[in-house]
Parts: structure tokens; sequence; C-alpha cells
């Protein structure tokens, strides 16, 4: 009995196995790096819109407290407006991409150092103001390295009621990715103030 020939693959049969192998497995991986680049970009974007979000936060919450005093009820009413948190631009202005205002933080009527607020624009960065000197001591509260932002901008609403001046503000923040201009993020938060001031006040604090 003679017997079979035992026969394998050719190789060329080889070689083109061999190619449609590694065209199978660039097609992942091109598909692999793709998905990554994806998941990295959304995260990026999460750690942008969530950094943002916590400084525009903080702010409305500073914003809040503008012009309190203890004794508030002593010092004002609807014709007059007689302490250390309503006779001056450092209590309560806006200017530009630029606002400062005051707040009694030891609840003692008087304005100390630390007492004087403010949040402003400077490069890529968010500052805030630290003290009542003329400087301000403007230290950044956000770092230009994770996050460019691009845009501060402040409308005021004032409503007369009974005297009393009832005021809010839209704020409107934007921040890009550092590298990336097309990716960006704006968040708008309107902050009602809760302290009213007198309405002969309004040409100096709500014009």
């Amino acid at each position: 009995m003679t017997a079979e020939r035992e026969r394998g693959e050719t190789l060329m049969g080889l070689l083109v196995g061999l190619s449609v192998g590694l065209v199978v497995l660039a097609a992942g991986s091109a598909l692999l790096a793709n998905h990554l680049r994806g998941h990295r970009t959304a995260l990026q974007d999460s750690h942008l819109h969530h950094d943002l979000r916590s400084a525009i936060d903080w702010m409305a919450r500073e914003l809040r407290k503008a012009q309190y005093t203890a004794n508030a009820w002593e010092t004002r009413s609807p014709t007059a407006c007689e302490d250390a948190f309503c006779d001056g631009p450092e209590d309560f202005s806006i200017a530009g991409h630029r606002i400062e205002f005051s707040h009694d933080r030891n609840h003692n009527g008087q304005q100390d150092m630390n007492e004087c607020m403010g949040f402003r624009l400077a490069g890529k960065a968010l500052q805030a103001k630290r003290s009542c000197n003329a400087s301000g001591d403007w230290q950044a509260i956000t770092d230009s390295a994770n996050l460019h932002i691009t845009e501060l901008r402040w409308q005021l609403h004032c409503e007369e009621h009974q005297g009393w001046l009832h005021r809010s503000i839209q704020m409107v923040l934007t921040a890009q990715w550092p590298t990336d201009a097309s990716r960006q993020v704006s968040l708008s938060h309107t902050v009602h103030m809760r302290n009213d001031l007198p309405a002969s006040q309004q040409a100096r604090f709500c014009p």
C-alpha cells in the first residue's frame, strides 16, 4: 500500500494569512487608540467642568454676603446707610471683568483689613482679592496649567421695593482646555444678594 503524501500550507498561503492577521491587528489597534483618546478627552472635559463649577459656586457663596454687617438694623434705613460696609467703592463696585465687595466676617460692625473681597480675570487665571489695602493682595484661585479662564462677566440687576434695593448678579465664567482652544465650557449663575441696601444708595451701588 502506498502511503499518501503529507501536504502542508504553502509559503504563499502563510504570507497571505500573516498579512490578513496584521491588517486585523492594525485595525484593532487603531480602534483601541481612538477609544482611549475619546476616554481621555471626556475625562479632561469632566475635570474642566468640575473645576469651573467649583470656582463659580464658591464665588456665588461669597457674593451673597456682600455688604453684610452685624449691626445693619442700627445703621441702615430706607433713607440712610451709615456703616463701614456702605461708604465706598471697596464695599461694592463692578468694573469690566472685576467685582469688589466687603462683608463683616467677624460680625463686629467694623471693617477690618481682611474683610474686602473681590474677583477678577488676570491673564488666563481667576484671582480673588484678599484685603482692603491699596494692592488688594490679589491671589490666583485657578491654575492656568489646568484651565484657561477666557471670560468673566457680570450683569447687575436692581429692583426697588418699599425703599430698599433688591439686587441680583448674573455671572458668566468661560474656560478652555490649555492646549485646545476648541474645547471650552461656559457656566452662568445668578446670585441673589442677601443684604438689601437703602434705595437712597442706588446711584452709588446700583447705577
